[in-house]
């Protein structure tokens, strides 16, 4: 792209030297330690479009960045450009058509208050402090998908900044192409969204359980629990089991209800039935009181990890109970490992895998290793046992998703994005045909491949 200038950065620019350097940085996972040229925290559209000129005219890599949350710490890089738009939070709600428009700094607890201030809801992630854009570019699974889909399944239009530069606004009406592969192709890989105007969801008043074991009850609490996942399971209740081991130990099953205390009490008494329960709570309780509940086990704050989130399309048979049984009983030193169950299924399911870029639609729930550790030198471990964990489930699981990325994936297109891979590639050769926007597993474009 030519220029006859170098073009302005403009928005809240920090340079290595500024006393903030250090800490704009930094990603959730401290595990990466990166520096960057220049970071520009935009705060607004036009600061997107300068600072993408700008890297285009120094030929400087470009990074991405929401809420600092990729797994791989792939939205910070070594003598590039990272362009944050996290400080670009606003929130429009029509209440008329039932929609909201939000930028895509918002973080996903920011946007459930704002919302629910409002008795609305856009079903967003679980962890309180992701961006709203990684999220709901990779899917965004939420304790309520069964009932009202994924995060994406709500986004109605968005605005992207071009790698030239330039604004689109894409839906199902115009560029089209483009508003699909939004929908599932992960972040970072066309442009750089600035807003999004989603489809809202009155709420209220929800019924929520929490159910706690001793770990000494995973086999038969496992078994019960994915009865909760399947078609003829009741939609109005998305269900997550986490399972921790290590430094903190941990057998705790959640749920959000679209209904009453007393139907999800009786709903639930299979799980009652499982092992021996230490305590159960169900109670109906105001929405933003369940979002909170369900974020609080789900890392809050940065720290070293590693982790991978792969897909269950079957209930898991005894040996791959076993599987994850001898894992969580066998957490490296200095570490807490931890496995996330979150159903699925229901809404989201009812969407053809072709509709959107996001391709694992039967999956009946998604299943996210994780560990971290105290010293530096337990890393290698904490590392190793993730992945060691997700080789031992290949005979159980299919595919992974695309916002729990992992450099050690070899056949990450079919992995991340299924029979959808092909056709992301075209897309990409419409919007971004000089690759500018790329990354290690970033979709390439058709033209560059064999």
């Amino acid at each position: 792209m030519y220029y006859d200038k170098e073009p302005k950065l403009t928005g809240r620019i920090v340079v290595p030297g500024d006393p903030q350097y250090n800490e704009a940085r930094q990603e959730f996972n401290t595990f990466f330690s990166k520096f960057p040229l220049v970071i520009v925290f935009a705060q607004e559209t036009k600061d997107v479009v300068n600072a993408i000129r700008w890297a285009r005219y120094r030929d400087a890599p470009i990074r991405l960045r929401s809420g600092g949350h990729n797994y791989e710490g792939l939205s910070v890089v070594d003598a590039g450009i990272v362009i944050d738009v996290s400080e670009m939070t606003q929130v429009k709600v029509d209440r008329k058509r039932g929609t909201a428009t939000v930028q895509t700094g918002l973080r996903n607890f920011a946007l459930y208050k704002t919302l629910g201030s409002e008795g609305l809801v856009v079903p967003s992630g679980v962890c309180p402090t992701p961006g709203i854009a990684g999220v709901t570019l990779g899917g965004g699974h939420s304790i309520l998908s069964r009932p009202w889909g994924l995060t994406l399944d709500n986004l109605l239009e968005l605005e992207m900044v071009d790698a030239n530069g330039c604004v689109l606004h894409a839906d199902a009406d115009h560029h089209a192409d483009l508003f699909w592969a939004s929908r599932g192709g992960g972040g970072g890989n066309f442009g750089i969204c600035t807003s999004f105007r989603f489809r809202t969801h009155c709420i209220d008043t929800v019924a929520f359980a929490e159910i706690s074991w001793d770990l000494r009850d995973l086999k038969p609490v496992l078994r019960a629990w994915q009865e909760y996942t399947l078609p003829s399971a009741d939609d109005r209740l998305t269900p997550t089991l986490f399972i921790g081991s290590g430094q903190q130990t941990a057998l705790l099953m959640q749920g959000v209800f679209l209904g009453s205390a007393k139907e999800l009490r009786h709903l639930l008494q299979p799980l009652h039935r499982a092992g021996s329960p230490q305590k159960v709570t169900i109670k109906e309780i105001p929405w933003l009181e369940a979002a909170a509940l369900t974020a609080a086990p789900t890392p809050g704050t940065p720290l070293p990890f590693k982790s991978v989130g792969p897909y269950l399309y079957h209930l898991l048979p005894k040996d791959g109970i076993a599987t994850v049984r001898h894992f969580i009983n066998e957490p490296p030193p200095n570490s807490t490992v931890s496995v996330f169950l979150h159903g699925l299924g229901g809404a989201v399911a009812e969407v053809p895998n072709h509709a959107t870029a996001y391709f694992f639609r039967k999956a009946l729930s998604n299943m996210s290793l994780f560990a971290t550790w105290s010293t530096p030198d337990s890393a290698a471990l904490g590392i190793r046992w993730v992945e060691d964990f997700r080789r031992a489930m290949l005979p159980f699981s299919r595919g992974v998703y695309v916002n729990t990325p992992d450099l050690s994936i070899k056949n990450w297109p079919k992995a991340y994005y299924g029979c959808n891979f092909k056709r992301l590639t075209k897309v990409k050769a419409k919007y971004d045909p000089e690759n500018v926007f790329r990354y290690p597993q970033s979709i390439p474009s058709a033209k560059f491949l064999p």
